[in-house]
């Protein structure tokens, strides 16, 4: 659990970097994708508790 918690902050930290860094276009496709990768580490921890 420990080590979902720190993946779904570093991928947290990563997405609101690309983010800026793709001056918020949020169809970019990179952001896309690691949007998708929360989400999926999200429902990891929803799943868990």
């Amino acid at each position: 659990m420990l080590k979902l918690n720190k993946e779904i902050e570093s991928t947290r930290i990563k997405l609101h970097n690309l983010i800026s860094e793709k001056k918020y276009d949020l169809l970019d496709s990179e952001v896309i994708k690691l949007s998708q990768i929360l989400d999926k580490l999200l429902s990891q921890y929803h799943e868990l508790n």
